[in-house]
């Protein structure tokens, strides 16, 4: 499989509860959290949360999972962040100006 076709298992922690979808590496970070939103019976759009790694880096939904350096099966935590045009630990974050 070539490096473009490569998927890998991404678990996502919403309010406690595990949803785990498969992503290509090269797609966007944000593309993988709103089909997991949906999953989870949620909006859909990212705006307003926040992923973060199990160690709680912030991560940026606006690259792709191998660009993050996440190209195995990870469990990454999604929840409800400061909000668009907020701040996340006093830093505003690029996904919080963006529109899906």
């Amino acid at each position: 499989m070539s490096d473009n076709e490569k998927k890998i298992e991404v678990t996502f922690v919403i309010q406690g509860k595990e949803f785990t979808i498969e992503v290509n590496i090269n797609q966007s970070v944000k593309a993988g959290v709103h089909k997991t939103l949906i999953q989870a019976g949620q909006s859909g759009s990212h705006i307003g949360w926040e992923l973060r790694t199990e160690n709680g880096e912030l991560i940026n939904m606006d690259s792709s999972w191998k660009d993050q350096n996440i190209t195995s099966p990870t469990k990454l935590f999604l929840s409800k962040g400061a909000g668009r045009g907020g701040t996340s630990n006093g830093k505003k974050t690029i996904q919080d100006q963006n529109t899906y």
